[in-house]
């Protein structure tokens, strides 16, 4: 019985084939380029997560351990190992890897079917390494890269709605909570998803996607939340009306401060009944200065946010903005529950269509924010798109006749930007162009070291522009 926990082994971040592929290649390679794109089409895609991939993959140098276990593994499993490209990894490149890894800067808005990254080695003996480090390249950033590109969509749908119907834009960034903690498949989910979320927006409550965005992004604290109750909370003080009523006065009275926010759940029970208590307790929550927000989350939110939005208006009373929608005082609704992009936008079409500033609504979303997603979402590939042959750079690609969507590009590739109307064009890195274009791409990580560090302000501005 084994006990402690596994530790990780560099080596053995790829499928079990890529060990048999060293020996494989033509003889007279003696380089290879391979690049990433999405290749679903017309689909904006934010790049994110290469930095943190990164530093938290290629910054540790490989070791004679590491070597001995992966040959161990590779033998018992059925693979051949390359032992000696291994040594001189250790022996001639201290146990970095010797390749140049080039990106677009985290954060820039892209069109799909084009490079995003590149990995090149040209070490002859150890060319492979481009194509070995497909699996491990891939899966660190394509997750956090759609996380980014839904969360574009969600942005601009959020954003929309905010500019037709509230007077402060101030609110956008935290309209779309992130819940996804407990909703996704792993520790590291967590992390990578809830950081790549922060890129759009500052409200979390994954606490290890904030932690990932202040570490790896250089940020004091990327995201906030509030203080706010669960139904364990709320069921423990019982079904019954008066259990309910010291509920919410217990969470009155230890949150609701001035200027401050405090999140009830309301549907252990009976959310209608809930929310009529809580309108009693009206001159407690204004004489407190606080802002109280109900989440309902049970049941069809199209039916019930309406019918909460009227019984609390007619409580607390609202003013009527500059464009002419309501804004509730005092109190808002965060629905928590079944939000994905399309059930996000029939509530705020809903809402803002009754007459009611989308200000009055926030959303928090899980499984559908972090979980309900996959490589296919955007169709993300690494390939191998050029190898050097006697000096010279060979175009590769793949181009199935079965499928022509899976055909890869050829060449070594570079992404050109145009500065006079911010066109992305994928051309081969010796094409010439004038001064209206310049290379989007720039080198992050090479032979041990990494170039061109980025900042969580610097993405959020690119991403945001």
């Amino acid at each position: 019985m084994s006990i402690g926990i596994l530790k990780s082994n560099p080596i053995l971040k790829c499928d079990s084939y890529k060990l048999s592929h060293g020996e494989i290649y033509p003889k007279n390679i003696t380089g290879m380029f391979s690049y990433m794109e999405a290749r679903i089409k017309a689909e904006t895609i934010i790049p994110f997560g290469i930095q943190m991939w990164i530093q938290k993959n290629l910054m540790t140098p490989i070791t004679i351990d590491n070597i001995d276990e992966a040959e161990i593994f590779a033998v018992t499993h059925g693979e051949p190992f390359n032992r000696k490209g291994w040594e001189k990894i250790v022996n001639v490149y201290d146990g970095y890897l010797p390749v140049t890894i080039r990106s677009v800067p985290e954060g820039t808005r892209v069109l799909s079917q084009n490079i995003i990254a590149s990995v090149e080695c040209t070490d002859p003996e150890l060319f492979w390494l481009s194509s070995w480090l497909e699996t491990n390249m891939q899966r660190g950033i394509w997750y956090p890269t759609t996380i980014a590109s839904n969360d574009h969509k969600n942005w601009r749908a959020i954003r929309k709605y905010a500019m037709e119907t509230a007077d402060d834009l101030s609110g956008v960034p935290f309209s779309l909570h992130d819940f996804g903690g407990r909703g996704v498949s792993s520790g590291e989910t967590a992390e990578v998803g809830g950081a790549a979320h922060l890129v759009y927006f500052m409200g979390s409550d994954t606490i290890e996607g904030i932690r990932a965005a202040n570490f790896y992004y250089d940020h004091p604290m990327a995201a906030f939340s509030v203080p706010a109750s669960e139904h364990t909370v709320q069921c423990s003080f019982g079904p019954t009306p008066s259990g309910q009523r010291k509920y919410l006065e217990a969470m009155l009275d230890n949150f609701a401060k001035p200027g401050k926010i405090v999140s009830i759940v309301m549907d252990g029970y009976d959310v209608y009944r809930e929310t009529q208590q809580l309108c009693e307790l009206k001159d407690k929550i204004v004489a407190s200065g606080a802002r109280v927000v109900l989440r309902p989350d049970s049941g069809d939110a199209l039916e019930v946010i309406p019918r909460l939005l009227k019984q609390v208006e007619m409580v607390f009373g609202y003013t009527i903005n500059t464009k002419g929608f309501k804004v509730i005082n005092n109190v808002g609704i965060l629905q928590g529950d079944g939000i994905d992009y399309k059930s996000m936008v029939e509530i705020l079409e809903l809402v803002t269509s009754l007459g009611y500033s989308s200000n009055n609504i926030v959303l928090g979303s899980g499984g559908g924010l972090l979980q309900k997603v996959n490589r296919d979402t955007y169709k993300f590939a690494v390939k191998a798109s050029a190898i050097l042959v006697d000096g010279k750079w060979k175009p590769v690609f793949k181009d199935p006749v079965t499928d022509p969507g899976k055909k890869s590009k050829g060449g070594r590739l570079t992404l050109l930007h145009c500065k006079m109307n911010n066109e992305y064009l994928t051309v081969n890195m010796d094409t010439p162009y004038n001064s209206e274009w310049e290379d989007a791409m720039q080198v992050v990580y090479e032979n041990g070291q990494m170039f061109n560090h980025t900042t969580l302000d610097e993405v959020r501005s690119r991403a945001q522009a």
